[in-house]
């Protein structure tokens, strides 16, 4: 864990938001709201070259302002899989293709690297919106 990062999991009924945008003050009160806010979209992911735990997803809401998330706070979504901790990381080597390395870059990667894990979940993400935009 980063010095002074406080890693928040589930929170019990009555607690803190999910998320409260530092522009506008709108407040989601758990992951579900923010996801499915049609104002709220992804931008990509930050990822840190040293530590999966600190990769952070960028989303955009409607009032301009950016507004980051742990991906390990939604790593839930995805079936059961690795936590990325057992892979090789891969970010910046001659193995790595680079996805990781530019934010708006929203792609899958297919290489075995911890960081994919998150590659994963925004392929996830971006299928949750559309099918909650289409109705389905």
């Amino acid at each position: 864990m980063i010095r002074g990062m406080v890693h928040k999991t589930h929170k019990p009924e009555g607690s803190q938001p999910f998320r409260t945008c530092g522009s506008c003050k709108k407040r989601w009160t758990d992951w579900q709201h923010f996801l499915h806010d049609s104002g709220v979209r992804l931008l990509g992911l930050q990822a840190s070259p040293q530590l999966t735990a600190a990769n952070l997803l960028v989303f955009e809401h409607r009032c301009g302002s950016t507004i980051s998330i742990l991906a390990s706070r939604l790593r839930h979504l995805l079936p059961a899989s690795t936590d990325g901790q057992s892979v090789p990381r891969y970010y910046g080597s001659d193995v790595c293709r680079d996805h990781c390395t530019r934010l708006e870059d929203l792609e899958a990667c297919d290489r075995p690297c911890a960081n994919a894990v998150d590659r994963r979940l925004i392929q996830l993400l971006i299928e949750m919106k559309k099918s909650r935009a289409s109705g389905s």
